[in-house]
């Protein structure tokens, strides 16, 4: 998934990307010419918006700019302008969340994951397999395709991030005792996907692990 932040703060953007990067491709800007900018060259999932920007408030411009480039890209406004007029303004505007500054890291990204799934198409397809993310299924050649619970979560866990997971992090996402699971048990799991799947549809990455382009 691919997310836009901007805002005028430089710290705060860079604090933002270290944090968020490991999980997404994080593109940002510091001036609105920036941020249409980079909204003229990508697609976004999921935009980021202060509301000022050299002490303006511009929101209402920016939102408009994202969903004309983009209707289905989800807009959540990161502001210090937090008051209940402040924030129903914001929403009447067009943004999809609107949250205030200060806010705790981990709740933003769980509010990411939360509009990415909303906005997500409701099927893609890869290496030939038709994924209806909405039901969490997925099809070969037009069948359904039946998963263990393991092999569910493995697929979908990969599918979920844009950068390689370790065997460490897959253990540590699927299992309640990780300590218990041997890095080869993963690598079995993978087999078996691949084999009800297709070959090429997770992609191992030599000395680190696995992922799934989509």
């Amino acid at each position: 998934m691919r997310i836009l932040i901007a805002d005028d703060e430089e710290e705060l953007l860079e604090l933002l990307k270290l944090s968020l990067e490991g999980e997404w491709i994080i593109d940002t800007a510091s001036t609105i010419d920036d941020a249409q900018g980079h909204l003229d060259a990508y697609t976004y999932q999921v935009a980021i918006f202060d509301r000022t920007f050299s002490g303006k408030d511009r929101i209402q411009e920016l939102i408009r700019y994202a969903k004309y480039k983009n209707p289905q890209q989800a807009v959540l406004v990161l502001s210090a302008l937090g008051s209940v007029d402040d924030k129903v303004e914001g929403l009447e505007y067009g943004a999809d969340d609107y949250r205030e500054k200060p806010f705790d890291i981990k709740e933003l990204r769980a509010r990411i994951l939360a509009l990415s799934r909303r906005f997500a198409p409701q099927t893609k397809e890869i290496e030939g397999i038709v994924v209806d993310q909405k039901s969490q299924t997925l099809f070969k050649n037009g069948e359904w395709v039946a998963l263990s619970k393991n092999e569910h979560t493995l697929f979908f866990y990969l599918l979920s991030r844009d950068s390689v997971a370790t065997r460490e992090e897959i253990m540590d996402a699927m299992y309640d005792n990780p300590q218990n699971v041997t890095p080869n048990a993963i690598d079995e799991l993978v087999a078996r996907l691949r084999k009800k799947l297709t070959p090429s549809i997770i992609k191992t990455i030599k000395t680190r692990g696995y992922r799934i382009e989509s």
